[in-house]
């Protein structure tokens, strides 16, 4: 495998290397895959003794198995069994598109271009990442605290709440270098207060959600943030509606959940992931993995739809509409032989059905063009 891939990766640099061609038939076990590597080395050597040789023996191998065939090969692919020997359909690094061979660290499938890798959030969270979390907690918590001040200095200017009672907080130890004199509040100061405190919360938990979430817009929304509650932090204290102790904890809480923010970028990246063609882990039933492979159609993926409508068709195998979906994803990959065995017992199945009719007519049409292309 890992030889082949080594080739692979030569031949897409380029094509005309006639050794690299004669290594990798020597490297594949499937006829079809030897047969294309021999008709690539003779393109670039026609005079090459062993190419030839090797051809004229595939192809007499070829013509005596399908001489001794006297009816169609048994459906495989039913019930999860093993595909016949030259299939390559249980290749997860196949391209989820053509269902193309590619290379392990190939970006792209060579023949049909198609993106190998996408980018998805990383697993798992680290600790520094949690102690930003629990840092901008602490700073939502201690925010709801402090909205209290204005919120009573409202009350008070309002003729709602009795300042005298109040007062006998203001004797407690530390109680005036934490909260400041928010008696001393007037109203549109404490309206004021008030109101970014309130705005401060909701944005101090949409930090909390989207860092959690691990958000690329989350990280950028998390560095505002507490860059906004450092300039609150000298707002408050310049104004002295906060005491010292109190703005000196939320400037720590801010600075200290910055730096390490800052310092977390990489949690935030998307690490590419490549595409393994194979069933969903997330289905279950037979309906599910059909529903898949119809989402995968609609994107173009149909070597990944072939792969969950086999599922399905294994778990379902009386359903004939299974079998007529399968049936056109192998022709769209290329799988002539397959797809028409495949059509054909959908039409067995469900000898009344004139789609399964039509789509039959129409791969033989298109496995004949093909035919004609390759030649």
């Amino acid at each position: 495998m890992r030889s082949r891939d080594l080739l692979l990766r030569v031949l897409e640099k380029d094509r005309d290397v006639e050794t690299a061609w004669w290594y990798l038939y020597q490297a594949l076990d499937d006829a079809p895959g030897q047969t294309r590597a021999l008709e690539n080395v003779l393109r670039l050597n026609p005079q090459h003794p062993e190419a030839q040789q090797a051809l004229i023996d595939l192809r007499q191998k070829r013509l005596a198995v399908a001489a001794d065939k006297s009816a169609p090969a048994p459906l495989t692919f039913l019930a999860d069994a093993a595909l016949e020997v030259e299939s390559d359909l249980d290749d997860q690094y196949q391209c989820p598109y053509c269902g193309g061979q590619t290379g392990l660290e190939v970006r792209r499938c060579p023949q049909c271009r198609g993106g190998l890798f996408v980018r998805v959030p990383r697993i798992g969270s680290s600790a520094p990442l949690r102690l930003v979390v629990l840092l901008l907690g602490i700073s939502l918590a201690a925010g709801v605290i402090e909205m209290v001040g204005p919120a009573i200095a409202l009350g008070v200017s309002q003729g709602t709440a009795d300042p005298t009672s109040i007062r006998g907080l203001f004797s407690l130890p530390g109680f005036v270098l934490v909260f400041g004199d928010f008696l001393q509040l007037a109203r549109p100061a404490a309206l004021l207060l008030l109101q970014i405190y309130v705005a401060r919360a909701a944005l101090l938990s949409l930090t909390i959600l989207s860092v959690r979430g691990r958000w690329r817009l989350g990280y950028y929304i998390g560095l505002m943030c507490v860059l906004g509650d450092l300039l609150f932090s000298v707002f408050l204290l310049v104004n002295s509606y906060l005491g010292v102790a109190g703005v000196a904890l939320n400037g720590a809480l801010a600075l200290a959940g910055g730096t390490l923010l800052f310092g977390l970028g990489d949690e935030f990246a998307l690490a590419p992931e490549r595409l393994l063609v194979k069933p969903a882990t997330t289905a279950r039933s037979a309906l599910d993995f059909y529903k898949l492979g119809h989402h995968y159609r609609q994107r173009g993926m149909w070597a990944m739809a072939v792969a969950q409508w086999r599922k399905a068709v294994g778990l379902a195998p009386q359903t004939p509409q299974f079998y007529k979906h399968l049936g056109i994803g192998y022709a769209q990959i290329k799988r002539f032989d397959l797809s028409l065995r495949t059509l054909e017992e959908g039409r067995r199945q469900a000898p009344n059905d004139r789609d399964i009719a039509e789509v039959i007519a129409l791969v033989k049409s298109r496995a004949d063009m093909h035919a004609l292309l390759k030649k």
